[in-house]
């Protein structure tokens, strides 16, 4: 009985050894690690909602301040209040490593960023290049805007 346990704790010891030597998994390149021109880190604001566009081999996530998550949650009508400030961030997808199939990000493609300065007042502003983003430019794209602002909060069962 002895036996079994020094085995038991053996392979317990080797297995935890082999974990602690594994590769990161922590996808680095799809992250924004320096801002550039962006005012604030998109990714650390809450996520409202999200697309895949597999034609374009495309993910995007949609972003959004205190203000815009508060009311994304009570409202659908595209309409958002002073002070909101919502980012749409697309990456290019690429193959997982980790699961056979499957498709993760893998650098930021584009982030446009949209402030709701007043009631009808927007601005919309382009951040594309590599690290660190700068803004392309800042006019108000009304196509876009709409768009943006028209996104719907997911919804999860």
């Amino acid at each position: 009985m002895r036996y079994v346990i020094y085995i038991f704790m053996l392979l317990l010891m080797i297995s935890c050894r082999h974990r602690s030597q594994s590769p990161s998994v922590l996808n680095k390149t799809a992250s924004v690690t320096l801002p550039g021109d962006l005012p604030e880190n998109p990714l650390m604001l809450h996520a409202i909602t999200s697309a895949i566009y597999p034609k374009d081999s495309i993910t995007t996530v949609l972003y959004g301040n205190d203000i815009a998550y508060a009311h994304a949650a009570r409202k659908t009508d595209g309409s958002y209040p002073a002070g909101t400030v919502l980012y749409e961030v697309a990456w290019k997808q690429q193959a997982d490593e980790q699961w056979f199939g499957a498709n993760v990000p893998q650098l930021i493609k584009q982030i446009e960023r949209v402030e709701v300065v007043s009631g009808d007042t927007t601005c919309y502003t382009l951040f594309q290049g590599d690290i660190p983003r700068k803004a392309e430019h800042q006019k108000d794209d009304a196509q876009r805007t709409a768009f943006i602002l028209g996104r719907k909060m997911l919804v999860s069962p």
